[in-house]
C-alpha cells in the first residue's frame, strides 16, 4: 500500500466535480474538505481525516465525480487506481463492508446539509444545526459534551461575522448557552423546537408564495 502514498500541499485540488473517476483517496494524515455546488454557492459537504477516504463513489456507480476534494492542510494520503480498488473490494469482503458503513453515515451527513442549506432564514440554519451537533453529542453518550463546530460558518455557507452575530443573538434571546471552552447547551428544548418549527415552516410558506 506504501506505493500508493502520496504527499499534497495545503490547497491542492485532488478532483472537481463533474470529472471522471480514475482513483480512490484514503487520508493517512492531514484533512482534506469535501465541496458540492448547491443554489451557484458551493457547500461543505464533509471534512475528512486520517481513516477517511473520497472518490469511491464515482467507481462504484461508474459515474462523474459528484463532488470536489481539496486539501486544506498538508496531507499524505494513498491514492489508490481503480482497477486495484476494484481488486480489493472484490478479495476482501471486511474491506467491501467497512466502506458501505462509511459510505451510509456520510450519505446521511450529507443529505443533512444539504437540507440544512435549503433553508433561507440564517438563523433556522443555525438552529438546525446546533441542534443536529446536540443530537450526535447524546447519542454518544452522557458523558459527551455538545461543540459549536469550528467550520459553522463554512457549514452553513456564510461569513464568520454574520455567524457569529447569529451566535449571539442566540445567546442574548436565552435559546443556547456557550461555554468557555465552545461547548454549547440548548436551555429549553421545547421552545427552542418551537422556534425552530417555525421557522422552516415560514421558508416554505415563503417558497409556496
Amino acid at each position: 500500500m506504501e506505493n500508493y502514498a502520496k504527499n499534497f500541499k495545503a490547497g491542492d485540488i485532488l478532483f472537481q466535480e463533474g470529472d471522471p473517476g480514475t482513483e480512490v483517496y484514503v487520508v493517512q494524515s492531514g484533512r482534506v474538505r469535501l465541496h458540492k455546488r448547491v443554489f451557484r454557492q458551493d457547500v461543505i459537504v464533509e471534512e475528512l481525516s486520517k481513516g477517511d477516504f473520497c472518490g469511491e463513489l464515482a467507481l462504484v456507480m461508474k459515474t462523474t465525480r459528484p463532488t470536489s476534494a481539496v486539501v486544506v492542510e498538508d496531507s499524505r494520503l494513498l491514492v489508490i487506481p481503480a482497477p486495484q480498488f476494484e481488486q480489493m473490494i472484490e478479495q476482501n469482503p471486511a474491506i467491501s463492508l467497512q466502506m458501505l458503513k462509511r459510505m451510509a453515515t456520510r450519505l446521511t451527513r450529507s443529505q443533512f446539509r444539504l437540507s440544512n442549506f435549503a433553508l433561507r432564514t440564517p438563523m433556522g440554519r443555525l438552529m438546525h444545526q446546533l441542534r443536529a451537533e446536540w443530537k450526535v453529542a447524546t447519542l454518544q453518550g452522557a458523558d459527551s459534551i455538545a461543540l459549536v463546530p469550528d467550520d459553522l460558518a463554512e457549514a452553513l455557507g456564510m461569513e464568520v461575522g454574520e455567524t457569529e452575530e447569529l451566535l449571539k443573538k442566540a445567546l442574548a434571546d436565552r435559546l443556547i448557552d456557550i461555554d468557555a471552552n465552545g461547548a454549547f447547551t440548548i436551555r429549553n428544548h421545547d421552545s427552542y423546537d418551537r422556534l425552530l418549527a417555525y421557522l422552516e415552516l415560514r421558508d416554505r410558506f415563503e417558497f409556496m408564495d
